[in-house]
């Protein structure tokens, strides 16, 4: 058996220990709301994009919810997929914005994971236990999950120190000298890349809900207006040097016959 608390201890600690804290807590907010107005005047037309493509999908999910149809273990598991998606859009979304990029990366990792098990278990090839086959995406989704997965696991102290690293000034300090900030910092490239990237898996993600609403719940299909406004949204991904536009190549809504 424990023995009791000391709450008088505590409150003590508490008393001393709740400014610092205090402190910590509101220059991650200082800095983080600055990132975010950064980010979001360097994000130029990728919110438009973002707009369009999230409004797809919200569309497409209001119009299934509360309904009820007959599925099997292939469909509850792609459900889960999906709400887990869309669950972590925020924080990721918040994590790209406020310049907290290894988080932010971790969980875009996971959406392209999120991605690579829709593909498994529309094949019937979930693996139990162990992380998704990403080969089964496409190879300009694929090639990046090694990056992603070095930002989530901080293995690589370049990718950690980019992440961490200030640059400031440094006249009258000797020698070679490393500077470490311990708030988020704006990168307006890299935050661009990784919204434009966010976007991107949303578009994907698209495409598979469209192939549950084609066969499970067929008076809910993408509409041509909402096929429009995808492409839309690949346009100014395009027109912000985001992504490049294969000729001629509209974005697949079509469920697979």
């Amino acid at each position: 058996m424990t023995d009791a608390l000391n709450e008088e201890a505590i409150e003590r600690h508490k008393q001393v220990l709740i400014e610092p804290a205090a402190t910590l807590y509101a220059v991650q907010k200082v800095y983080g709301d600055k990132a975010k107005a950064e980010a979001m005047a360097a994000y130029g037309r990728l919110i438009d994009a973002h707009i369009l493509a999230t409004g797809v999908l919200a569309s497409g999910l209001l119009r299934i919810n509360g309904a009820v149809v007959e599925g099997d273990q292939t469909a509850f598991e792609r459900e889960a997929l999906f709400a887990a998606f869309v669950i972590g859009l925020e924080p990721c979304e918040t994590a790209i914005a406020e310049a907290r990029y290894l988080q932010a990366h971790a969980m875009l990792r996971q959406e392209l994971e999120i991605l690579a098990q829709l593909k498994a278990v529309g094949a019937n090839r979930r693996k139990p236990n162990g992380a998704p086959n990403v080969a089964a995406l496409e190879q300009s989704l694929g090639r990046l999950y090694g990056g992603l997965s070095a930002a989530a696991h901080v293995s690589r102290h370049d990718i950690v120190q980019s992440a961490t690293a200030w640059d400031g000034d440094m006249d009258g300090l000797p020698g070679p000298t490393n500077m470490t900030r311990y708030f988020p910092e704006t990168d307006k490239g890299l935050a661009r890349r990784s919204y434009a990237l966010h976007i991107y898996m949303i578009l994907r993600l698209v495409e598979e809900l469209s192939i549950d609403l084609g066969s499970r719940h067929q008076s809910a299909a993408f509409t041509d207006a909402e096929k429009e406004a995808l492409n839309l949204a690949i346009d100014l991904m395009a027109a912000e040097g985001m992504l490049e536009i294969v000729a001629d190549a509209d974005f697949n809504t079509e469920p697979d016959k």
